[in-house]
């Protein structure tokens, strides 16, 4: 994972998005805390919109993973 982003580096970048272009539609995020609680939001959106780009993202990462996979 050698281009993994900090969250502020992450945030940043999505901010600059939002400010800058002013293509980006909607927001969801999910954030581990440092006491290991798990915190979510999003934008406006419908519950449904909410879960399904979670979904996206989940297969986004999925692929990623098999991507990087090295057989042994």
């Amino acid at each position: 994972m050698d281009d993994a982003l900090s969250p502020r580096a992450l945030l940043h970048h999505l901010l600059s998005v939002v400010e800058d272009d002013d293509s980006v539609e909607s927001v969801v995020y999910v954030a581990r805390m440092k006491d290991g609680t798990i915190v979510s939001g999003w934008s406006d959106l419908l519950h449904t919109e909410v879960i399904g780009l979670l979904e996206v993202g989940k297969l986004q990462a999925v692929k990623d993973m098999w991507e990087d996979w090295q057989p042994r």
